[in-house]
């Protein structure tokens, strides 16, 4: 029956026609491989997924198996389906629990983790069904703009996507873009000299932090101090405008981002902690000097700093996807 489906999908059959078979099909696969048989509830959210609107669930009602039945009606075309969670363990978990679903159905199934290579992502998205982190999706993105050649590209053309934690992605994690940095050699200026500079400033008299303890600046005090520590004149005259930044970066790393919180020191490296999930970042790094100056405030020699190859915002990456839900 399932391959059937497929045919008929194949053959430019519309979802909406094939919806009340997919979806019978998976509730009795779902049976008999999960031993789980959907309830009503579960099967209506599965509709208003495919019909493309947000829809609340509470915790134990089984979202999880909700979103197979619009995956696999949605991936019968073999166009790719992803669905966005939380984290890369639930991806991972996800993925091993669902799948039987998918495999009995003849469809693959597979998930993405931030440590893997290449040639595992390649092989996780050829899936029809991909589980992942909207934020890998969106790096992986950025960094097929950085290939030099077509065998490294990892992503295929985008079709339709599931986001769980609707309100996280589209609210907590859009405020942040994603950012993909790269290496290049680090000027004269020594990043460890300003944050010695910057470790002598005191609050109030050198600085000021805002109510919500995001940014910080300079008082007219701590402006002078600097200007004659480092002997550059007027730090706001344009041949100082690196220097400058770079002074706002060690004021920055030094002031407002906490060890243990915001990073850790292991192996003589900096790494950073995601915010959001409270996991190490891997191969993560702060753009323009700010890895640097971090790496300064905690006495390691910084052999080079971020520059910024690619940007862009979780909420327009979303939206390059033809259907998302």
């Amino acid at each position: 029956m399932s391959a059937e489906l497929k045919r008929r999908a194949a053959g430019g059959i519309n979802a909406d026609q094939l919806l009340v078979e997919a979806f019978a099909l998976v509730r009795e696969v779902s049976r008999r491989t999960l031993g789980l048989y959907p309830f009503d509830v579960q099967v209506m959210a599965g509709i208003a997924l495919h019909n493309g609107k947000i829809v609340e669930m509470q915790t134990g009602e089984g979202k999880t198996l909700a979103a197979v039945m619009p995956a696999y009606l949605n991936a019968l075309g073999s166009k790719g389906v992803h669905i966005f969670t939380f984290n890369d363990y639930l991806a991972r978990r996800d993925a091993a629990w669902m799948g039987p679903v998918y495999e009995f159905l003849g469809l693959t199934t597979g998930y993405v983790q931030e440590t893997m290579s290449i040639s595992e992502r390649q092989a996780a998205y050829s899936c029809h069904v991909t589980y992942l982190t909207a934020k890998e999706a969106g790096f992986d993105y950025l960094r097929d703009f950085l290939c030099t050649e077509a065998k490294n590209l990892v992503h295929r053309p985008f079709h339709y996507a599931i986001v769980d934690e609707a309100d996280s992605i589209f609210i907590d994690e859009a405020r942040i873009p994603l950012v993909i940095a790269g290496n290049v050699p680090e000027a004269a200026e020594s990043p460890l000299s300003l944050a010695r500079l910057v470790a002598g400033f005191h609050a109030g008299e050198d600085y000021e932090i805002d109510r919500c303890n995001r940014n910080v600046y300079l008082t007219d005090t701590g402006l002078s101090r600097a200007e004659q520590e480092l002997k550059c004149g007027n730090l706001y005259a344009p041949e100082n405008l690196e220097l400058l930044t770079r002074l706002n970066c060690a004021l920055f790393a030094g002031v407002l981002l906490e060890r243990d919180k915001d990073y850790i020191v292991r192996n003589g490296k900096i790494e950073l902690i995601d915010e959001f999930t409270g996991r190490v970042a891997v191969k993560r790094l702060w753009p323009d000097n700010l890895q640097a100056a971090v790496e300064a405030k905690e006495g390691l020699l910084p052999a080079s700093r971020g520059k910024i190859l690619g940007s862009i915002a979780l909420q327009h990456f979303l939206n390059l996807y033809p259907r998302l839900v």
